[in-house]
């Protein structure tokens, strides 16, 4: 999944990608979709202010976090030439 340097805020691309949030602190990952963010923080929320918001699942830490938004995956199978 590629990075997507023109995505600022959750509502950016009609919120069709997913929020890669890292932890600086023990280097755990997690991707979650813009919508399951929005309903805590609302769909005008910057990712820049989202990040110190949100708390490591592994170790409990907060307010480190980096929030990168990401491509969606390709569903599997699927091939750009069937031919």
């Amino acid at each position: 999944m590629r990075e997507l340097r023109d995505v600022k805020k959750l509502d950016d691309r009609f919120g069709q990608f997913l929020v890669r949030v890292r932890c600086p602190a023990c280097g755990a990952s997690r991707d979650i979709t813009p919508e399951a963010l929005a309903r805590l923080v609302g769909w005008s929320m910057s990712l820049e202010s989202l990040a110190p918001r949100l708390r490591c699942s592994k170790c409990g830490a907060k307010g480190a976090a980096t929030a990168t938004p990401v491509g969606l995956p390709r569903p599997r199978g699927f091939t750009s030439n069937p031919h």
